[in-house]
């Protein structure tokens, strides 16, 4: 009888550890814990919210800079019209993309190069914003 009672009472005790109600969506996910994919993510969104960076004139085209370099700059230039894409939520998407890479780099000790990345010039080619390298090197 003493064994009876222990193993409803052990089976009793195993189905109050069943599996958890809560959905799986509120569970992290892998993207969520590892900086590296939230990077790559919102430089996806920046350059598909940017597109193809159509505009009617140059006074449209913007120049944005992305990321962040291990000895300061941007990572990268990117051109975008104003007429596609919202100013404040781009830029919003920059910041984060920004900070995350900053304080990934300040966590894991990253050293870069140290080269200057020359600010490119806007122009339009086919009726879109282009970044174009400038002459100095």
């Amino acid at each position: 009888m003493k064994y009876l009672i222990a193993g409803a009472t052990l089976a009793l005790l195993a189905g109050c550890n069943g599996p958890s109600e809560e959905p799986l969506q509120s569970q992290p996910t892998a993207a969520a814990e590892d900086p590296q994919a939230q990077m790559a993510g919102l430089d996806q969104q920046i350059r598909s919210m940017i597109g193809m960076a159509y505009a009617d004139n140059l006074e449209q085209c913007r120049l944005a800079e992305v990321g962040h370099r291990p000895c300061g700059g941007p990572q990268y230039y990117i051109a975008y019209s104003t007429t596609t894409v919202d100013e404040a939520v781009l830029q919003k998407l920059i910041a984060e993309h920004r900070q995350l890479q900053i304080n990934y780099q300040q966590r894991h000790d990253v050293v870069g190069t140290c080269e200057v990345i020359p600010r490119p010039q806007l122009t339009m080619q086919g009726g879109r914003c282009i970044a174009s390298p400038t002459a100095e090197r």
